[in-house]
Formats: structure tokens, sequence, C-alpha cells
């Protein structure tokens, strides 16, 4: 399961590499702008990532299937449990029966523990490893591109308000169309955040202690 929603994100990524590419050079050409590589490679790199976690969070999922002539169609499935499938032969609108049903969860660590006194029995290994560590893990490119990408961020409470406010437009967002909204969700991936941004300061030191740092990665070496 979780293979699925890497491997998931991982295509979304791809998919957004080569849409963001040429729209980025054609921005830069237009305007006639010096082209930092280093610094276009960290900001590609965090547009793909942005695109892949959305794709896993808050967009409507997008399944592939034949019909009975064999020709392919693309379903889209919403989180309100409605279906939009798209062919050649044009497009049927499946509605849901059952009403949208909106969760939250206020209360910091109620789901955290739940999970983690769960016996394998109610909540089987990966489940809890998705919510609990996939939750976590998720959330720590974003700690090492934003600074990478914008070297003014490169404060470690400029990366947490960023963080936090990328996470709660995700919560929010997921509570709007449907999913639960929950604080431990925000915990565990503010978590990632800041584990990815401590990462990069530790490979950044090491980096300056054996030569020294070039060009982005030396004006972020310095910052604290």
């Amino acid at each position: 399961m979780i293979q699925s929603y890497f491997g998931s994100m991982l295509l979304t990524c791809i998919a957004v590499l080569v849409f963001y590419l040429p729209l980025r050079l054609l921005w830069l050409r237009l305007r006639h702008a010096e082209i930092n590589r280093g610094r276009e490679l960290w900001l590609a790199l965090l547009v793909c990532y942005l695109g892949g976690l959305l794709s896993q969070t808050v967009l409507p999922e997008l399944l592939f299937s034949r019909n009975g002539d064999g020709s392919l169609a693309l379903n889209v499935l919403f989180y309100s449990g409605n279906q939009l499938a798209l062919s050649r032969h044009g497009f049927d609108w499946v509605y849901a029966a059952q009403p949208l049903v909106r969760r939250w969860n206020l209360i910091p660590f109620h789901t955290i523990s739940s999970y983690l006194s769960a016996d394998g029995y109610a909540v089987s290994t990966s489940v809890r490893a998705i919510n609990l560590l996939g939750n976590i893990l998720v959330l720590v490119p974003f700690g090492v591109l934003l600074p990478l990408a914008f070297p003014k961020t490169n404060k470690w409470y400029r990366v947490f308000l960023w963080g936090s406010a990328l996470i709660l437009f995700i919560e929010a967002t997921q509570f709007i169309v449907g999913r639960a909204a929950d604080i431990d969700d925000y915990i565990l991936n503010i978590l990632g955040v800041l584990l990815g941004y401590a990462l990069l300061r530790l490979c950044l030191y090491a980096v300056r202690s054996v030569r020294p740092a070039p060009d982005a990665a030396e004006s972020l070496s310095s910052g604290g």
C-alpha cells in the first residue's frame, strides 16, 4: 500500500515536470532573466514535489480502465464518492448515494495514541505506517527543498511558518472535499518539515567541513 502511494506520487511528479520545464523556460526567456542552474534545479524539484504531494492529499484520484469494446477510459474519483468517467464515447457521471461526511479531530495526539495502542487485528501494520511514519516522511522533502529553492527562507522559523501554511491548506481542503482533517496530521507533518530542514543543515555542515560550499549551498550554510 505504501509503495502504491509513493509510486502514484512519483508519476505525478514526472507529469508536473513535463509541463513545468517548458513553461518555466518560456517565462525566463520572456523576462530575459539570467538562468541560475542550481536554483532552477531546486525550484523544479520543489514544484514537482508539491504537485505529487497535492495529488495524494487533496486532488481527486485518477484511475484508468477499459470499456467493453477495449477503449481506454479515465475515471475521476471524488472523495464525496461521485465518479466521472471520460472516454471516446463521452463522459458518464455516477452520483454517490451516500451523503458527504466531514470528519475532524482537534485533540492533539488522540489519533496518534489510538494507532499506537491498536492491536494488529484492529489496525493493520501498513495502515499504521502510512498514518504515522508516512505522515512524517511525506513532508521531509519540503523542509529540504524550500530553503534550497528560496534561500531567503533559510531560517528554521521561516521553514516552520511556510510548512505550517502548506499543511493547514491541505487539512482545510481535505475537510471541504470530504476527507478527515486532523490536528495530529499537522503535528506529524510539521515534524517531517523540521526533520527535513535539520537534515539539510546537517548535510551543509558536513560539506562545509570538507570543502567550501558552492553557490546556493554557500549562502545557505551561513543561515541560522
